[in-house]
């Protein structure tokens, strides 16, 4: 939606349930979302000017993600990802 209130026109995407599954870029061009059959997705950007949708990852390893965010200034993508045999380590650092 506009600020006037007026609809914006999107393309229509499929997004799985649970989680957070997309994001607007900060400069208000994109909209960057997951997208694939589980548990491997990935990450594609609709560009709001041209409402043209393309592919920005294609990730090898089957890990399930359920959220992420973007950096700032648009250029990194933070995301979870976890399976089925992974193990959590805690490391005591040295004070």
């Amino acid at each position: 939606m506009r600020p006037d209130g007026t609809p914006v026109e999107l393309p229509s995407i499929q997004l799985r349930l649970g989680g957070e599954r997309y994001r607007f870029l900060s400069d208000g061009k994109g909209v960057v979302y997951m997208q694939g059959e589980l548990p491997s997705q990935n990450f594609w950007l609709i560009d709001l000017a041209t409402k043209k949708s393309r592919p920005v990852t294609l990730l090898s390893n089957n890990g399930a993600m359920r959220t992420f965010d973007i950096t700032p200034d648009g250029k990194q993508i933070v995301f979870d990802r976890s399976s089925e045999n992974s193990d959590i380590v805690l490391i005591d650092l040295p004070k």
